[in-house]
This record gives C-alpha cells, structure tokens and sequence, in this order.
C-alpha cells in the first residue's frame, strides 16, 4: 500500500471516529433536554400539524409518521415528530388538528407524554462508546504495527550490515 493511501485510510477513520463522537454528543445534548422536559413534569397539549411520509425505495410513501407543535406563553417553539407507521395519507390526515400532552422544559425541548414511559439516552452512550473504542483500538493497531515494521527493518538492516 503506497504512502499516500495509507495516510487517507488513517485520515478516513480518525475523522469517522470524530464524526461518530460528534454524533453522540448532539444525541446526548437533545436527550439530555428530552429528560429535562420529563423531569420538570410540566404538560401541556400540543397539536398535530405534519404529515411525514416514510419513503420506500422507490420513492413512493409506504407509511406516515405525525409531527406536533406547540408554543408556550414565552414564544418557545416546541417540536417534534412521533412514529406511528400510519398506513394511509387520508388515515394521517385524520389526527391533524387532534391535540397531544407533551413534556416541555422551557427551552425548546419537548417528548410526548406516551414516549417518555420507555425513554432512554442509551443511544449517545452507545456512539460515544462505540467512537473512543474504534479510536484506542485502532491507534494501538497502528501502534503495534509500525514498531513491528520499525524493528523488522532495523533486524534486515542488522543482517545486512554483517553480511558484508
């Protein structure tokens, strides 16, 4: 493998180290308001407004998932989306307007009441784990490998030099 591709492989997996890091420390700031939002106990009625559709491969929908918002006294937008797997736009359609509790904590952060039963932040964990392991994993690899390479060619060196 020449220099260079062995230097953009490096680069390849440190910045995708970086990335799954990143990943879990954004997971890990919106649970965290997510479990604010549980904690402070306050409920309120947001409603129904979006319709998502969940694309197939073939670009065409094959189930719909609800977003709500809500907006409290102070201006603050809260919003999210729910997954029900809905088998029909008009079947979607038909929650628009319904009202949802919600979980809010004053800063934007919102779960519904229904999710927060089974709510967890194991997930930014997991990618932060799963990122530090790759990366100590992979440098010590590294690191094995270039003294191995190192002592290999200072050994055929040595026998070089006694030969003559």
């Amino acid at each position: 493998m020449s220099k260079v591709k062995f230097i953009l492989l490096n680069i390849f997996i440190y910045v995708f180290c970086a990335f799954l890091c990143v990943l879990g420390v954004v997971h890990y700031f919106d649970d965290y308001g997510k479990a604010d939002a549980i904690r402070g106990g306050i409920i309120v009625q947001a409603e129904w407004v979006g319709i998502l559709p969940n694309m197939h491969k073939g670009g065409t929908p094959t189930t719909y998932d609800l977003g709500y918002e809500y907006v409290d006294e102070n201006g603050v937008i809260y919003r999210g989306e729910c997954s029900f797997r809905l088998r029909s736009y008009e079947e979607a359609e038909s929650y628009m307007g319904v009202k949802v509790d919600i979980y809010i904590d004053g800063k934007g952060h919102s779960i519904p009441v229904y999710k927060a039963e089974d709510f967890n932040q194991n997930m930014a964990w997991i990618l932060m784990g799963l990122a530090i392991g790759l990366f100590i994993c992979y440098t010590v690899g590294l690191m094995t490998w270039v003294i191995y390479t190192h002592r290999r060619k200072n050994r055929c060196s040595e026998k070089n030099l006694q030969s003559i």
